[in-house]
Order: structure tokens, then sequence, then C-alpha cells
């Protein structure tokens, strides 16, 4: 486990699993047509507790080839604009957190148009 802030994200070098689980169990008990928002909602509010460590927590996703082919199938669409929306989505998140005053919360609009294939 990591020392510090880190470890609220990550364990072992690797995302939580229960962050992850509990992105998971808002997404579900969300109507499909909620389900980005739910789920966006839930990993901006983890962000939120703790920038740095969400920051790390997103180059190790970015670094999961497994669970990016994942998420991009869960998006749904085309996969080369799923691929293309989340690898957007991560990059406007990163610079965010990697900000001085990081405010995930103000990036929900522009987030959501990237994950949801509305560009």
């Amino acid at each position: 486990m990591r020392e510090g802030t880190r470890t609220a994200l990550l364990v072992e070098e690797r995302l939580d699993e229960g962050i992850v689980k509990r992105v998971i169990v808002a997404t579900e008990e969300a109507s499909p047509d909620n389900r980005i928002r739910v789920g966006l909602e839930a990993a901006i509010e983890v962000a939120e507790t703790d920038p740095a460590a969400a920051r790390s927590a997103l180059h190790e996703l970015r670094a999961d080839q497994h669970r990016l082919a994942q998420l991009e199938v869960w998006l749904g669409g085309s996969p080369d604009r799923a691929t293309f929306g989340l690898g957007a989505a991560i990059q406007v998140l990163d610079t965010e957190l990697g900000s001085e005053a990081p405010d995930p919360q103000s990036l929900m609009p522009e987030l959501l148009r990237w994950l949801e294939g509305d560009w």
C-alpha cells in the first residue's frame, strides 16, 4: 500500500477495487440514460477528496489497457469513438487535477460530452 494520501485511491500501485466497485454500483442503480452521468459523478466525488491521489489513480487507469477496453465497451457506440472520447476525457480531467486549484466538478458538461460521444 502506498503512503500518504495516495492510499485512498491506489493500493499496491493499482486502482483500489473498492473505489471501482463504488462507481460500478452507482451506475448499476442508474437508468440506462443516466449511467454515464451517475458514474462520472461518483468518480468526481472521490476525486474531490484528494485531487493528487485521483490524478495518480487516473495515471494508473491510463496504463491499464484491460480496464480501458472494458470502459470503452461499457460506453458503447463506435469503438473508435469510445476510445477517442475516453482518452479525451482522461486528458481533460488529468489537466484539471494537476492545476493549482482543481475543480473537477466544473468539468461535468465537457466530460459528459466526451464520454457520451456528443462531439
